[in-house]
């Protein structure tokens, strides 16, 4: 994996806020007063689990570039603070066998937000820090603070990777938007032909042929439209012409028993 990758620090810490929804969920926790003292650590999360029987503070390192997690050589500093200790990076960016066997390591997968551990941290007996606990309290009641943000700074920076992901999803849906809307636009004037002119194109094309069959024509071969053509080009009713042709057979009748009865 290369050195730095696009998940962020807030991300991580977010993951690990929604795992522990049961325990005392910190970020930024200093392990005592800030002012004059030069050996100040501060976890990048820590976790209290409420219980008086078997105490558990798990406290979290989290790393998401390569050479930060390589050049850090103040993690063995926290052991003391807490019972459990793990490494939380996105995946692959810190190896199980590059730790010490009690520390932990948790893999975070951008994709989908999972924490997946893959290698547990070990359980420590500790005395609970006074100066840990009161900063804790402190931390509580502050109200400049940022969640999940070592600064003010990176809250902003956050914010604005974040606004232009927003961005960019907003463009993609506007056009998935635009492309729905022409749709239903022609579904409407689908629908609105239809009324017009009074039902489907198939429906229109049953009603014509069950016109011609009632005018007289044969609907049965394929060559029933030229027919309705003819007829609508002669203006006249087919019954009509059939009763043309019906009285001009019979007068031709009439007129050779005529010239049967002169002789």
């Amino acid at each position: 994996m290369s050195n730095k990758t696009n998940v962020r620090a807030d991300e991580i810490k977010r993951a690990l806020a929604k795992r522990h929804t049961d325990d005392l969920f910190l970020t930024e926790v200093k392990t005592g007063q800030t002012w004059g003292n030069n050996e100040l650590l501060k976890f990048d999360a820590l976790a209290v689990k409420k219980s008086w029987a078997k105490p558990r503070f798990t406290g979290y390192e989290v790393k998401v570039s390569r050479s930060d997690f390589l050049n850090d050589q103040k993690w063995p500093g926290y052991l003391q603070y807490c019972h459990c200790f793990s490494f939380v990076c996105p995946k692959g960016l810190i190896q199980p066998e590059e730790l010490a066997d009690e520390v932990g390591l948790i893999w975070y997968y951008p994709d989908t937000g999972a924490l997946v551990t893959k290698h547990p941290a070990k359980y420590r007996l500790i005395k609970i820090s006074a100066d840990l606990l009161y900063y804790i309290l402190l931390s509580r009641i502050e109200s400049d603070r940022h969640p999940f943000f070592s600064s003010h700074r990176e809250e902003i920076e956050a914010y604005v990777k974040d606004k232009q992901t927003r961005l960019n999803l907003a463009r993609e849906f506007k056009g998935k938007l635009f492309d729905e809307i022409a749709a239903l636009r022609e579904k409407v004037r689908e629908l609105e032909s239809e009324l017009r002119f009074g039902g489907t194109k198939h429906e229109q094309l049953e009603k014509i042929k069950e016109a011609a069959e009632k005018a007289g024509i044969e609907t049965r071969y394929i060559w029933w439209p030229n027919n309705v053509v003819k007829m609508l080009e002669n203006s006249i009713h087919p019954d009509i012409l059939h009763a043309v042709e019906r009285i001009k057979r019979e007068a031709d009748e009439i007129q050779k028993l005529a010239k049967v009865s002169g002789k």
